[in-house]
């Protein structure tokens, strides 16, 4: 592929607030081979998304946000719907400005504006699903959408976010499993002795920490995970919890006021510790004796590579996509969701046996996180770009509508 001729990528975001869809894009822009590609990202001009992207010095355009969400209300939907013609009219436009080879859109929502927008242009449309879709009426028209619509093509986070996103339509090949990566070097196996978040909290020595990292909201399961902990901290002194994270919507805020309300009615708040959001995720993953993914529904999980390759073990749900990183028993434990006596009794278990946390976090590290590293999945996400089909007219050039990212020095 020579200079003159980069293929062109769209990617397009509904939202511009940061959560887990968006790091992965983050991953993907900054792991793109420039010379062979050039991006461009449509986005929402709220939240932190566009400041990521100066950063990195990929350009953009704006576009409204996407205010939809799955619901039963009429009204909700019938305002949903005018914020859907508003983002697809907005987005035939830049994509008609800005010529691309195809659009990724990094969510359900950005792929459903997408395709919509582009109807009668041919242009490929790939749907990056990381979500797993839920039983209600919406789910089925978002399948039939994506199904009739011959132009799109769908990659998927797991197998199981595949299963769930294709219902009983015969996609066939149209459906991709490319599980996402992590930048292991970024989280490298801890030194013995060193635990920078049990220093900072100020814990006792022999203190047994259990972390959970992540978006603060119902799906991680956190109120379940108190209620947990709050069967066992009386019989076992030495554990103290850490929720590393914030809510990214608005709706999440009063889900975290509950929590907080939580910890001071069972007396905990000298035993749970919530930090907020932290950039030094390799840090305090290194000072946990335990990770914790408690979620309710889980698309894949990748903060539990990153704890693996730490070294540090995984107590996981047997949801969505973990199974396919976690093997019970062998590379972590996995348990029931909803079930806090079970995990109840898995934390007070394992916080007895640092022996066994020891063999199964060298096992992880070993046989799990080569599976899992971003250098697998760019290659294979490159291997399906290659694949697509050519639509760019190259003699246009990118819009006028497009702010240039700036990277900081």
């Amino acid at each position: 592929m020579t200079a003159s001729r980069k293929r062109r990528i769209v990617y397009a975001n509904h939202t511009g607030r940061v959560s887990g869809a968006e790091k992965v894009l983050l991953s993907m822009l900054r792991g793109l081979e420039r010379s062979d590609y050039e991006a461009v990202v449509m986005c929402p001009a709220d939240g932190d998304l566009q400041t990521a992207l100066i950063a990195e010095g990929i350009p953009y355009a704006t576009i409204p946000t996407l205010k939809a969400r799955f619901t039963w209300r009429l009204d909700l939907l019938f305002s949903y719907a005018i914020s859907f013609v508003r983002v697809m009219t907005r987005m035939r436009r830049e994509i008609a400005a800005l010529n691309p080879d195809f659009v990724h859109a990094n969510t359900l929502r950005a792929g459903i504006a997408a395709t919509i927008a582009t109807i009668g242009t041919g242009r490929i449309v790939l749907w990056h699903v990381h979500d797993i879709l839920p039983r209600h009426p919406l789910s089925t028209a978002i399948r039939a959408l994506a199904y009739t619509s011959r132009r799109t093509q769908v990659v998927a986070v797991s197998d199981a976010t595949a299963v769930a996103f294709k219902g009983s339509l015969p996609f066939g090949k149209r459906v991709h499993v490319i599980h996402n990566g992590a930048d292991l070097s970024q989280f490298p196996w801890r030194t013995q002795g060193e635990a920078p978040l049990k220093c900072e909290l100020g814990l006792p020595t022999g203190s047994f920490l259990i972390c959970a990292v992540g978006q603060i909201c119902a799906r991680k399961g956190l109120r379940e995970l108190l209620d947990a902990f709050s069967q066992i901290h009386q019989n076992a002194t030495h554990l103290h919890l850490a929720i590393i994270g914030k809510p990214v919507f608005e709706h999440e805020e009063q889900y975290l006021s509950a929590l907080l309300a939580q910890v001071n009615a069972n007396g905990l708040a000298d035993r749970v510790h919530f930090t907020g959001e932290r950039r030094d995720i390799a840090a305090v993953m290194q000072s946990a004796d335990l990770m914790v993914l408690n979620s309710r529904e889980e698309p894949f999980g990748l903060v539990l590579v990153e704890a693996m390759s730490c070294g540090t073990p995984v107590l996981a749900t047997r949801v969505g996509g973990i199974p396919e990183i976690v093997t019970d028993g062998e590379t972590g434990w996995l348990i029931d969701k909803g079930d806090a006596s079970a995990l109840a009794l898995k934390l007070a278990e394992l916080s007895q046996r640092p022996d066994l946390l020891e063999q199964v976090s060298r096992v992880a590290k070993k046989t799990v996180c080569p599976r899992f590293s971003i250098e697998q999945f760019l290659t294979r996400l490159h291997a399906f770009y290659a694949q697509l089909p050519a639509m760019r007219n190259p003699a246009r050039e990118i819009s006028p509508t497009v702010t240039s990212g700036q990277r900081s020095k």
